[in-house]
């Protein structure tokens, strides 16, 4: 991991109108979607982002919405 590198690449755009695919290439080395689970009785899937320089960030789980 290169905190350094990415810390420099946020510095760049840290002013920025519009978000192209240029910019999201720059950020992001890869996206993983994995297969979607419904043992719960409801749908719900796991997408990991995979950022260059530092990898994949912790996120928090999401709220289960109210029925």
């Amino acid at each position: 991991m290169n905190v350094t590198q990415f810390i420099a690449l946020v510095k760049k755009y840290s002013e920025i109108d519009t978000l192209t695919p240029a910019i999201v290439n720059e950020f992001i080395e890869r996206i993983n979607v994995h297969a979607p689970d419904k043992s719960s009785g409801h749908r719900s899937q796991q997408v990991d982002i995979v950022y260059n320089f530092i990898g994949m960030l912790p996120t928090p789980k999401s709220k289960k919405k109210a029925a």
